[in-house]
């Protein structure tokens, strides 16, 4: 649905230019949630903001369901972009209007008429859980609450794409699960093709399909959430998934060590079956499980733990044999094999 093709942005800078964007290119399918992540500066927002044209790329081409957008400007760029709501990270509320009214203000831009523009605020309002709260006033909402009236705004116009950029970073944990939620349930409901920026690993993982990793401007990796926990292949995608793993030990834990700390991925159904308990009965040796966990991502399990294993030297390397016969990955993660 959205294609973008060898997309960069150029800005000139004081004495030199920035490179904000270098030669991207994306496949974004019909109703996904498309997840792009990465560090402050990566370039993840510019590239973001060129699906509809805030940015204008420097050179390379944006089409949307086969057609090429870059060079549109007024009716119609006007005509694509109300194809397009967008919601941003500081909520971006009209703070004078009331909730109601903040909703209607791109309909009535679009000029939709009056009685269409009250059913669908009502509409909105259901949707995103803030029945009773047209007379409000931003000020008086909490920080999930302004994010669900943006959401409810960028719907307004019943869009194919929702951008959303950082949109749960000013957010609480718990807040930020609430308007994930709703965002995966807007997908579900509505077929919505959602394109998420976001620093955040844990964002990435709860809500999207596939991600691509940024890096100084470049795409460094993109697969679905699953490969790219399981099998991370690039080393700052790496670094992102470790990061977010936590599985930092203690020195004291490392230098008692009997030997190297292996870390055993798994994923799909061998993250349900019990390797660890099989290959410490089958193989005369002792597996000391220092870390690990089991979660879900799109309902696929993905399973990671840190073990050591104690033993005769032939009966270990027969043991981690027969555990890379089961698991997706085996590695050493601290010390020497």
């Amino acid at each position: 649905m959205i294609d973008i093709q060898q997309v960069s942005v150029t800005f000139a800078g004081a004495g030199s230019e920035v490179h904000a964007v270098k030669d991207v290119s994306l496949q974004i399918r019909k109703g996904e949630i498309f997840g792009i992540v990465g560090a402050s500066g990566a370039g993840k927002s510019t590239l973001l903001r060129t699906i509809n044209l805030l940015q204008r790329p420097t050179q390379g081409q944006i089409r949307i369901d086969g057609v090429d957008i870059t060079g549109f400007a007024g009716e119609e760029l006007r005509r694509i972009r109300l194809q397009m709501g967008m919601i941003f990270q500081q909520f971006n509320l009209i703070q004078t209007k009331t909730i109601y009214d903040n909703i209607a203000f791109a309909m009535r831009v679009a000029g939709a008429p009056k009685a269409e523009i009250q059913k669908r605020v009502s509409e909105l309002l259901e949707l995103v859980g803030l029945r009773g709260k047209a007379d409000a006033y931003p000020a008086q909402l909490s920080g999930g609450q302004k994010q669900r009236v943006g959401i409810a705004r960028a719907l307004a116009n019943h869009p194919k794409v929702l951008l959303c950029d950082e949109p749960t970073s000013a957010l609480d944990l718990e807040t930020t699960n609430a308007i994930l939620e709703l965002l995966k349930e807007i997908n579900r409901r509505l077929g919505i093709t959602i394109v998420l920026i976001t620093h955040e690993m844990a964002v990435v993982k709860k809500i999207c399909d596939r991600v691509a990793v940024m890096s100084g401007g470049v795409v460094v990796e993109m697969e679905s959430v699953l490969e790219i926990f399981a099998n991370p292949r690039h080393p700052f995608t790496r670094q992102l998934v470790h990061h977010s793993y936590d599985f930092g030990l203690p020195e004291r834990l490392l230098q008692q060590a009997p030997g190297p700390i292996w870390k055993i991925v798994y994923c799909g159904d061998h993250a349900e079956h019990p390797v660890i308990s099989d290959t410490a009965q089958n193989f005369q040796v002792d597996i000391n499980i220092l870390h690990g966990k089991i979660e879900y991502i799109g309902d696929q399990p993905l399973g990671v733990l840190l073990v050591t294993v104690r033993g005769a030297a032939a009966d270990i390397s027969r043991a981690i044999a027969h555990i890379r016969t089961k698991a997706h990955r085996v590695e050493v993660a601290y010390g020497k094999p």
